[in-house]
């Protein structure tokens, strides 16, 4: 049976976390939903993410993010937050907050401080936090990255991709995930020289594929291929 998870962003619509050079709540929705479709589309995971739209108080929204992951199967909650501290251009970091979950909280700080160079704050037990105290499986909160760090929004910006990629990886080795093998997707084409002399070729993720020697010699090109160098080299036939 596969595991499963839930995962949730921090604060909510109208009720809004950190912000300065970036916007907590804008940015952690857009990390959750990018690890949930990595986790869902290159992994054989399972899973659920949620947003809150609704409460207009921090009480309220504390006990809808957390009613929500308490009413689904699940086998790990994660979260995922934004830090803040004072203005600065100087890097702060990357860290993981837990309750019990400290193993996994230090995979998933050191995994994305290793593909992003954010500073790697580490894992820290915050048994107060509301989130991590009332989810009745285990949890981990994630904080990214610093909003009112210039440097690390810098190094969050340009590393988007690679940061929830890195996040998707730990969670998906916790949680037994084996990745889905790529699809490669073939078509029949033609390459033609001058409307009237043609080669078979193949068409692969959009990229169209020949063999050297059937368009070198379509062109009068001499082929020499070095089975040692594995170089091939074509000349002009004089």
């Amino acid at each position: 049976m596969t595991n499963r998870y839930v995962g949730s962003s921090g604060h909510g619509l109208k009720i809004r976390g950190a912000k300065h050079f970036i916007d907590e709540v804008d940015e952690s929705r857009k990390v959750t939903n990018e690890v949930h479709r990595i986790l869902t589309t290159q992994y054989n995971g399972a899973g659920s993410v949620f947003h809150d739209d609704t409460s207009t108080t921090q009480n309220q929204n504390l006990q809808t993010i957390v009613n929500y992951h308490n009413k689904q199967a699940r086998d790990l909650d994660w979260s995922i937050h934004f830090n803040a501290a004072s203005v600065t251009d100087a890097p702060r970091g990357v860290e993981v907050l837990y309750y019990d979950m400290r193993d996994l909280s230090a995979k998933v700080s050191a995994a994305i401080s290793k593909v992003s160079g954010l500073k790697d704050r580490g894992p820290k037990q915050r048994n107060e936090l509301y989130f991590l105290k009332n989810t009745y499986k285990p949890a981990i909160l994630i904080e990214v990255c610093f909003v009112d760090s210039e440097a690390d929004v810098a190094l969050y910006h340009k590393n988007f991709n690679a940061i929830c990629a890195a996040i998707a990886e730990v969670l998906a080795a916790h949680l037994g995930y084996t990745k889905k093998k790529e699809e490669v997707k073939e078509a029949q084409a033609k390459v033609m020289l001058n409307d009237n002399k043609s080669i078979p070729a193949v068409i692969i993720d959009g990229r169209t594929h020949v063999q050297v020697r059937e368009i070198a010699e379509l062109l009068g090109l001499k082929v020499v291929y070095n089975n040692e160098s594995k170089i091939t080299k074509l000349y002009e036939v004089k």
